[in-house]
């Protein structure tokens, strides 16, 4: 995909809102949205509009390798990581946002059912943060902000499905939060390879910078200061 290049008659460009200090593991916090009536066939990820084989593919193929190993990754190191649930409290459903609230109803994702919780491959650890949102946003339709606050969080990464979907909505809203934040790209997918890359483009222009799993290691570890031996 070709470099964005800003046009430098305009007074705002992609750099200017993309310079943000480098990550600091200790201010930094991993968002995984992706639960299984998601990503399961049968389950309810499949749309009437939309063939799910390349989402099916790449979630098996890319996105859970790389979240089996980031998570591990940003224990170790001070990153907190958070796992986005979307789903009910309600048995009627009526906590949902109204375009949510069908598919909520017919894949029974209430809270504590087996639909609206962690895929098995992504087992949560001690620690880790689970979050139920009742809509696409992580931000507006869940305490997410208030706990990232709370824990002095100032970095964001995002990973998870949809990248044009749940994670495009909540990304967005982290900018306007003030939150920096990294689209793990690698550790995301979508409907298809366009929608990808589209929302990858959109995302790069100035909401978040765009790293694969690798870079943001690469990242981390070299944010995070060297142990000083014991005298």
């Amino acid at each position: 995909m070709a470099d964005f290049i800003p046009d430098r008659n305009r007074s705002f460009r992609a750099g200017d809102a993309l310079n943000f200090p480098p990550i600091d593991p200790g201010a930094a916090a991993m968002l995984v949205d992706m639960v299984n009536w998601q990503v399961t066939r049968g389950a309810g990820m499949e749309r009437d509009d939309v063939a799910v084989d390349y989402a099916v593919d790449r979630v098996s193929g890319v996105l859970v390798p790389n979240l089996q190993r980031l998570p591990s990754v940003c224990r170790g190191m001070g990153v907190k990581v958070v796992y986005l649930r979307v789903g009910c409290c309600q048995a009627d459903f009526s906590d949902s946002i109204a375009p949510f609230r069908k598919v909520m109803s017919a894949t029974g994702a209430l809270d504590g059912s087996w639909a609206c919780d962690v895929i098995d491959a992504l087992r949560t650890e001690p620690g880790d943060i689970s979050r139920l949102k009742t809509g696409s946003g992580g931000f507006l339709t869940s305490n997410l902000d208030r706990h990232l606050r709370n824990m002095g969080i100032r970095h964001v990464l995002y990973t998870g499905v949809i990248t044009n979907g749940c994670v495009l909505l909540t990304l967005a809203a982290g900018f306007d939060l003030g939150y920096h934040g990294y689209l793990v790209a690698d550790a995301t997918a979508t409907f298809s390879q366009r929608w990808q890359e589209a929302a990858e483009e959109l995302v790069g222009v100035y909401l978040a910078r765009i790293v694969t799993t690798q870079e943001i290691i690469d990242q981390l570890q070299a944010a995070k200061p060297p142990k000083i031996p014991a005298a």
